[in-house]
């Protein structure tokens, strides 16, 4: 007699569909999946029965992505990779002068389909000059500065169409523009180190090229509470950081710093179809 994994009782598996001879092969079948003959093997055909079922789901979800269709994520986790650079007392008005690689770390958490948490740290190279500048500071002398800086911001972006969501949800789309705005702390390096707050605000579009994998574009520059980006050590005693030799007010004169930025996520975590919202 066969006895059931789950009790230990006796069990007899019977299919309900007609023709003797699939009916025993059925049987047969479901009594080796359920049932063991011998407490001695319960074990160790239990783990087995679950390695089979795990492999199962695993093909299912991550190689037949339109059984999923309606799934939508709380997670995404990525890489990103542009150029950034740096607008201040050497550059006040020429974007993508002097670009710099930059890279980040994202993890962007989402609320529901229009707004995302997103928490990133990067580093981004910044330059300028003085070099052949039209302004003439007071007892300036010409200098050039590279340096490398460090920032951690967290942000809330906002999307213009419902992203991510399942497709009955009213104004899904698996492309959508967003604006984010935040708070975060760049450091760097000039006569000594250098750590101060940042408002990061910025543009961008993302697209969801597959059921897990996103891929994106954003814009944003960085207004920071420092005026020590464009610090040089070239020996002479001019520095930016006060070129007019007057002294102004804590938010006034600072420098900004700005990145390109393309990125790839893979999302995590399902919140369900039916109750995302």
């Amino acid at each position: 007699m066969e006895r059931s994994i789950l009790s230990g009782k006796p069990m007899n598996i019977r299919c309900c569909l007609s023709g003797d001879k699939w009916i025993n092969g059925c049987g047969e079948y479901l009594n080796q999946f359920f049932c063991v003959k011998s407490s001695a093997g319960r074990t160790s055909l239990r783990m087995k029965r679950i390695i089979q079922i795990t492999v199962a789901l695993s093909f299912l979800i991550f190689f037949c992505p339109e059984l999923t269709k309606g799934q939508a994520y709380r997670m995404e986790i990525g890489l990103g990779g542009g150029s950034s650079f740096y607008m201040g007392d050497a550059n006040q008005n020429i974007l993508f002068k002097d670009l710099r690689p930059s890279v980040n770390l994202l993890y962007r958490y989402n609320l529901n389909g229009r707004f995302s948490m997103k928490a990133s740290a990067g580093l981004s190279g910044i330059a300028g000059t003085t070099i052949g500048a039209t302004e003439q500071y007071p007892s300036g002398e010409a200098f050039r500065f590279n340096r490398n800086v460090l920032d951690a911001s967290a942000q809330m972006e906002m999307n213009f169409y419902e992203f991510g969501t399942p497709d009955y949800v009213s104004g899904s789309s698996h492309i959508t523009p967003y604006v984010c705005l935040g708070v975060g702390l760049v450091g760097l390096e000039a006569k000594e180190v250098v750590v101060s707050p940042f408002i990061p605000m910025g543009i961008g579009v993302k697209l969801k090229v597959s059921d897990r994998l996103n891929i994106g574009c954003e814009w944003s520059f960085r207004k920071t509470y420092t005026d020590d980006l464009d610090y040089s050590d070239y020996g002479g005693k001019f520095q930016l950081s006060d070129p007019w030799l007057v002294k102004s007010a804590y938010d006034k004169n600072k420098d900004w710093y700005s990145v390109l930025m393309f990125n790839v996520t893979v999302d995590i975590f399902g919140a369900g179809s039916n109750c995302y919202r």
